[in-house]
């Protein structure tokens, strides 16, 4: 239930859901990063070819992320265990009947509850490595893992300009660019397409269905990019999301599996049971993602579009008026 495909609200588990790896440790690698050295064009004399060149070393870093814990608990009593059959307000036709059974609904809600707080974890999260059983382990986000191909719009409005330079800038650190997907909110939606349209960039003509989410295709200079409206985004930040190295990473516990129910200790008239589950996010290499932070909030409609006059002594820009019928 927690990584439904189809579940639009928690766009982010959809796409990363059949993904899942496992631990047995809080602590789980990312990878390892190292850089390689550039190609150069050799200058060797045959003299100098007898003996060989001073060996280089590369060094390699080990990244880090953790699970935590996620857990919630349901209570019903007696009293409404044996009271199902009773109306809430006026009995209407066509009111929809009280579900059968009160635990299954209440635990279905706490779970999509646990969606969402998932959901946003994994884009909002900040890392925190506990060192004693009083503190807590904090998986870290997207938002904060991204720190290399970062680009700050300073306030100015989102345009497909500024999407190619990530692309760009994503492409220069060695990231692979051919299957990006750009995460943004309702604005930043609407402000793509709105430069899309003055700059002519094509963009699909459809939207195409990817675990569940709507995405579109926007065909920059630099290659393709997909689009899709996230959750819990930061004001003025869009992503751009490799989510080939997107999976989320369970702690499950021995003989209870990952995200179980079980009840608690008797307790009063009526029965309690908890939900309990340790996960973490696990992004691959940070240089395989980026964002453009610092934008506009204000959407600005389009002007029309853009069409270039050229003569032989001038290049005049000259924008059309959209058309209103």
């Amino acid at each position: 239930m927690l990584f439904n495909k189809g579940n639009t609200r928690t766009p982010f588990l959809s796409m990363i859901s059949g993904k899942t790896g496992y631990t047995n440790s809080v602590e789980f690698i990312l990878g390892q990063e190292y850089a390689s050295e550039e190609g150069d064009i050799p200058s060797i004399s045959e003299t100098a070819s007898l003996n060989a060149p001073a060996p280089s070393y590369i060094t390699r870093s080990q990244n880090t992320n953790v699970t935590q814990i996620f857990m919630d608990s349901v209570a019903i009593s007696y009293a409404k265990k044996s009271n199902m059959g009773t109306l809430a307000g006026a009995n209407l036709d066509g009111q929809s009947t009280n579900p059968q059974n009160e635990l299954d609904f209440q635990v279905a809600n706490k779970m999509r509850k646990l969606s969402r707080s998932l959901e946003k974890t994994f884009i909002m999260g900040t890392y925190n490595k506990a060192t004693k059983d009083s503190e807590v382990n904090k998986t870290r986000g997207m938002n904060q893992a991204i720190v290399t191909n970062v680009i700050d719009a300073k306030g100015k409005t989102l345009d497909i300009w500024l999407i190619n330079d990530l692309l760009i800038k994503i492409r220069d650190n060695k990231g692979d660019i051919s299957n990006l997907v750009l995460w943004a909110d309702t604005t930043s939606i609407n402000q793509i397409n709105g430069s899309a349209v003055e700059a002519g960039v094509e963009m699909g003509k459809a939207y195409s269905n990817e675990f569940g989410i709507q995405v579109r295709d926007i065909l920059l200079p630099v290659g393709k990019v997909s689009l899709a409206l996230g959750e819990f985004i930061p004001a003025g930040t869009v992503f751009a999301f490799n989510f080939d190295a997107i999976r989320p990473i369970e702690q499950p516990v021995p003989g209870k599996g990952n995200f179980f129910l079980e009840p608690l200790a008797k307790k009063g008239a009526g029965e309690q049971y908890q939900l309990f589950g340790q996960v973490g996010l696990d992004y691959g290499n940070e240089l395989l993602h980026g964002k453009i932070t610092g934008l506009s909030t204000t959407f600005e409609a389009p002007k029309g579009r853009k069409v270039i006059a050229v003569t032989e002594t001038t290049v005049a820009e000259t924008p059309t008026t959209p058309s209103t019928k």
